[in-house]
């Protein structure tokens, strides 16, 4: 399945997190400079193909899957990875 640049962005912030890391998507739009329409829908397909989940937190927040991890980490959208999140 190949990614939107949205979906990249969005995978690669996540991706950067630890393991147990989640953001909001107001912390998504903040660090990523996205709509949190785009997010919102970047994070919703995502979810669909098991490359990230939500948390169940109010608000929600959200976070990489395993398989979303190696999928960021392919040579194709390894640009897209962010040396460190916080």
């Amino acid at each position: 399945m190949a990614l939107t640049e949205r979906e990249a962005i969005v995978l690669g912030r996540l991706s950067a997190l630890k393991p147990t890391g989640a953001l909001t998507v107001r912390q998504l739009c903040e660090k990523t400079g996205l709509t949190p329409r785009a997010a919102r829908r970047a994070l919703h397909r995502l979810t669909a193909t098991g490359l990230a989940l939500s948390t169940v937190h109010n608000p929600a927040t959200w976070r990489a899957t395993e398989r979303g991890r190696v999928t960021v980490n392919n040579r194709r959208y390894r640009d897209y990875l962010v040396a460190q999140a916080q």
